[in-house]
């Protein structure tokens, strides 16, 4: 099993080095709009607030991509526990690959769809009583690319964002006392309506 996993590993890596992919930078500027969340302590909500971020895309093809994206949110939280309430600030961070399907309604213009996967970590003030925690994440975008010249275009784009909790454990605050660490399983989604200015670099 092994030695078919690093033969697999090798025959994308030898694929993808043949196509040699054009590769664009990709800048992200988002509005998340406010959701709530429950826990089995109790219930919050994550404000509002301005998301931005990077990443690179590698064209494999005219319709079809693969991305690597970072993207980042800074905003204020609270959360009533069972004995008390908290109140901060906590950044939400995602680190995704994905693919990424084009589909041309002219020689500038293509809507495009995006499915991405990886992980989502939390950076919460001391006032939420909270340690950072890591989840794995899923996302997606759909949207349109408008391309203003040969090396540079404007994305468009609704997306969702997710820090999937499984069994324990997710983006909670405040738990404190005895079973600290530990929810049923509630998951946060995020919506964000914004876009990326794209510059190719090969």
């Amino acid at each position: 099993m092994k030695r078919l996993s690093l033969l697999a590993a090798a025959l994308f890596a030898a694929s993808f080095l043949m196509a040699q992919p054009t590769i664009t930078l990709l800048t992200f500027e988002s509005y998340t709009f406010a959701d709530k969340f429950d826990t089995q302590y109790g219930s919050g909500k994550i404000q509002d607030g301005f998301q931005w971020g990077l990443g690179l895309e590698f064209g494999l093809a005219e319709t079809a991509a693969i991305e690597l994206i970072y993207q980042n949110l800074k905003t204020d939280v609270y959360y009533q526990g069972i004995d008390a309430r908290y109140d901060g600030k906590v950044g939400i961070n995602y680190a995704l690959v994905g693919g990424t399907k084009y589909a041309p309604l002219n020689d500038k213009i293509a809507g495009f769809g995006t499915l991405d996967m990886g992980v989502a970590w939390s950076s919460p003030d001391e006032s939420l009583a909270s340690e950072s925690v890591t989840k794995f994440a899923i996302g997606g975008r759909l949207g349109v690319r408008i391309s203003t010249s040969e090396r540079v275009s404007l994305r468009l784009h609704a997306q969702l964002l997710s820090p999937v909790q499984w069994a324990g454990g997710g983006f909670y605050f405040g738990t404190g006392g005895s079973g600290a660490g530990v929810s049923t399983g509630s998951t946060i989604y995020q919506f964000n309506l914004g876009g990326s200015v794209n510059f190719k670099l090969k």
